[in-house]
């Protein structure tokens, strides 16, 4: 039996007709850039009280740094784990990345032993995987979190992105909640923060006028088409969640792997394992037909656009060159979770 990775196909098949009303709405209206419904419904699923939508998740982290106004050159502390955006976002608005190690079984961000001193001006918080991080309180900077991969996830009743100064969403495909195309969005409780964020994604001109130009800025919106796309899929996002958190669990009653995060809800954006041997797992897996996923290959200091702000975090580093992921989409088969935790549970090396 072979088994994808991921199956878009599967989610997006009962949407069509909706899919296409949305479509003719936008060809009878002409409204082909900026997004006029999504970010009021996505606000209102996540409990914001303002929500900008943007071109990317990318762009998203952009857009909440740039918002913050911190001096040029400020020190941003940003977990060695994660996609290459993250960090890579912090250069772009003019910062300076602060790598901090990983727990060695989750891949979070482990502030244990990590001393936030007065450099630090900002904290990028990732919900890696679907898991929650637990939130730093009482600090007197920043916070901002990345949720591109945990929409849906809540810690203590909270939506994540409501709990620190920012929240950036990506809407990339394959997320839980994906576009057709690409899509982000920054949720905040801060009228001042919203307003920012909204002018720097306008080429730096204010709402009340789109011809003057106050700040530097991007050209960052959402396009009118993916919003209705979007608008449609949030409707089924907490379908497609508890689907996740099935296969996941069926995963786990099965097999014991990695030791996830307790924090908050999980929704398993990706379900991993860590193999020592994970080329030849990898190889395995692809014999008996089971599609696999590698977050990520290479830890963020280890990578050569960040070699400037490298520190050793041995954690990381390891995590990245373990961690292999398996299939984990909505409406996945009995017999699909079957052939992926025989084939799993059948190589010879077998770790976690």
């Amino acid at each position: 039996m072979k088994v994808p990775f991921n199956d878009l196909k599967r989610i997006h098949d009962p949407l069509r007709n909706e899919f296409h009303e949305a479509l003719d709405t936008i060809l009878d209206s002409s409204g082909f850039v900026g997004d006029t419904m999504f970010a009021k419904n996505f606000k209102e699923y996540t409990k914001s009280p303002y929500c900008i939508t943007c071109n990317s998740g990318t762009d998203a982290l952009y857009l909440a740094i740039k918002a913050l106004e911190l001096e040029d050159n400020s020190k941003i502390m940003v977990p060695a784990v994660s996609y290459a955006a993250t960090a890579m976002a912090v250069l772009n608005a003019g910062h300076v990345p602060v790598f901090v190690d990983v727990d060695p079984k989750t891949g979070l961000i482990n502030f244990s032993g990590v001393e936030i001193d007065d450099d630090i001006k900002c904290i990028i918080i990732v919900h890696l995987f679907g898991q929650c991080v637990t939130i730093p309180q009482g600090l007197k900077i920043p916070i901002i979190e990345d949720c591109a991969q945990a929409h849906g996830s809540i810690i203590d009743g909270q939506p994540v992105g409501t709990i620190g100064d920012i929240g950036c969403f990506s809407f990339y495909p394959g997320k839980n909640l994906g576009a057709l195309g690409d899509g982000g969005a920054c949720i905040t409780k801060s009228l001042t923060l919203a307003t920012k964020m909204k002018q720097y994604a306008s080429l730096g001109a204010p709402a009340h006028n789109r011809y003057e130009h106050q700040t530097d800025g991007v050209n960052s919106r959402m396009d009118g088409m993916q919003g209705l796309f979007l608008s449609t899929k949030l409707k089924h996002l907490d379908e497609w969640t508890n689907e996740r958190i099935d296969v996941a669990t069926k995963y786990n009653e099965a097999h014991t792997f990695p030791t996830r995060s307790s924090i908050g809800k999980d929704v398993y954006h990706v379900f991993y394992t860590l193999q020592d041997n994970r080329d030849s797992y990898i190889e395995h897996m692809k014999k008996n037909g089971i599609q696999t996923g590698i977050h990520y290959p290479i830890s963020l200091p280890e990578l050569e656009c960040f070699r400037e702000f490298h520190v050793e975090c041995k954690h990381a580093k390891e995590f990245c060159s373990k961690c292999v992921s398996l299939p984990m989409f909505p409406y996945m088969t009995d017999d699909e979770i079957k052939a992926t935790l025989e084939s799993h549970k059948s190589f010879p090396h077998l770790e976690q």
